[in-house]
């Protein structure tokens, strides 16, 4: 009864945020029935035994991956939530049942998906017994926040260790740190990566975070490397070394976004619902006119028409999600010129240190730039970033966001696309600028 009168209450905060323009209702909700009860995660989906859950955690991608398996799971005739937005706290995961349950607190749905961020994880496995667990990455993210990837990594294997002998992990094969981590679980555990021929780089780039080995601590070694410290790694002073994952290399994917971080984050899925024993027929195309059909979360390249601009969204907040940001606009502009807003946040969702963004190469970018402006918090430590990587592009500098909006613009002819990459509180705040709303 008590979970009852919880989640009426919390509708209609809810209802009133959302009629007041006052955000979408994802968080706050949540954080109010967590305050009543501290068990209501756990009681609620206790409550709803017939509900598969699966939890997806990483550094980068979670979002548009959960976005990819709901939209590939109602494809495929089944009821799905998530705690969407982004909302990827336990108040987000909370508020996300509030919104989805039925005033009685039973949730109508085959399957919920809960995105999680790294702190939360091992939070969130205290409160639910998942039958799924996707693990996508693992990078240096908001320092002040969670520290070290290694501190994260150990809280996560000792959290993994203590889950249902039932639950099935899924682990990016190509991240040394994560693929040490199924090593020492007791349980199911499946690989995917990405396959060798895509993995193109010469050199060890500068945002690597698990460069040495889990095992014996000696620097890893690679035959090939696809970013960061993903790829074919293996150890010259122990036995560690990449194992057999699944790349999909056998059929012919079409992956509905650019980037080869979404090449890893679609074959993660697409081996998932392998496991759901969802198999959707390649032969017939069926597959691929699935994945064509997916449209991208909110910021994630995504696309938003703007007094008859083309405005592409890449949110870009951290030394490898930026790095793979800059790549993925290097190629679809090559040739062409294009213009750029770069905005840098430091608040809390951001983290509030930016020394990051000297591990960033923005060379590329400034390669294919007719116009670069910057905007931000911290907008002056971006004009001196981009400055002494040898820009030769005029930086304009906006401490007005709404100003370098209405600047880019100008410079945009009605119908060309121009390009901003903004850390996470940037691009909501840039979104409500294009759009007129909040989204949180």
């Amino acid at each position: 009864m008590k979970n009852i009168l919880i989640i009426l209450v919390c509708k209609i905060i809810g209802w009133i945020s959302r009629i007041f323009n006052l955000g979408s209702g994802s968080t706050w909700p949540g954080h109010i029935a967590l305050s009543l009860n501290k068990k209501f995660i756990r009681q609620v989906i206790n409550g709803n035994s017939h509900l598969k859950i699966i939890i997806i955690a990483g550094t980068n991608g979670k979002t548009t991956s959960t976005a990819l398996l709901r939209h590939l799971l109602e494809k495929s005739g089944h009821r799905v939530f998530t705690n969407s937005e982004g909302a990827n706290l336990l108040n987000g995961v909370a508020s996300s049942i509030i919104k989805n349950s039925n005033y009685v607190s039973k949730l109508n749905f085959d399957y919920v998906i809960f995105e999680s961020d790294e702190l939360n994880l091992p939070i969130l496995l205290k409160e639910i017994s998942p039958d799924k667990i996707l693990i996508l990455n693992l990078f240096r993210d908001q320092l002040d926040r969670y520290g070290e990837v290694n501190s994260i990594a150990l809280k996560w294997l000792e959290s993994l260790k203590t889950i249902d002998s039932r639950t099935e992990v899924f682990i990016n094969g190509d991240d040394p740190q994560l693929y040490h981590i199924g090593t020492m679980l007791s349980g199911k555990v499946k690989y995917f990566g990405i396959e060798k021929k895509l993995m193109k780089l010469k050199y060890v780039p500068n945002d690597v975070d698990s460069i040495y080995c889990p095992v014996c601590l000696s620097l890893l070694k690679y035959d090939q490397l696809s970013y960061a410290h993903l790829g074919d790694f293996y150890c010259g002073n122990c036995q560690f070394k990449r194992g057999e994952v699944n790349d999909f290399s056998n059929i012919k994917i079409h992956y509905p976004m650019s980037g080869l971080y979404n090449v890893y984050n679609t074959n993660a899925i697409l081996l998932l619902l392998k496991s759901l024993n969802i198999v959707i027929p390649a032969k017939a195309g069926i597959q691929n006119k699935w994945l064509s059909e997916f449209t991208p979360s909110f910021g994630r390249q995504e696309e938003i028409i703007y007094k008859k601009r083309r405005v592409f969204i890449l949110l870009s907040k951290n030394p490898a999600g930026f790095n793979q940001s800059i790549q993925t606009v290097y190629e679809m502009v090559k040739n062409k010129k294009a213009n750029f807003l770069i905005i840098l946040n430091n608040r809390i969702p951001d983290g509030l240190d930016v020394s990051w963004i000297w591990d960033v190469n923005f060379k590329p970018i400034l390669d294919v730039a007719n116009n670069i402006y910057v905007a931000g918090d911290r907008v002056y430590d971006m004009n001196l970033r981009l400055r002494y990587e040898g820009s030769k592009n005029n930086i304009d500098t906006f401490v007005d966001l709404p100003k370098a909006v209405d600047a880019i613009v100008k410079k945009t002819k009605k119908g060309e696309k121009f390009y901003i990459l903004p850390t996470y509180s940037a691009m909501l705040e840039v979104r409500k600028i294009l759009l007129g709303r909040k989204l949180l």
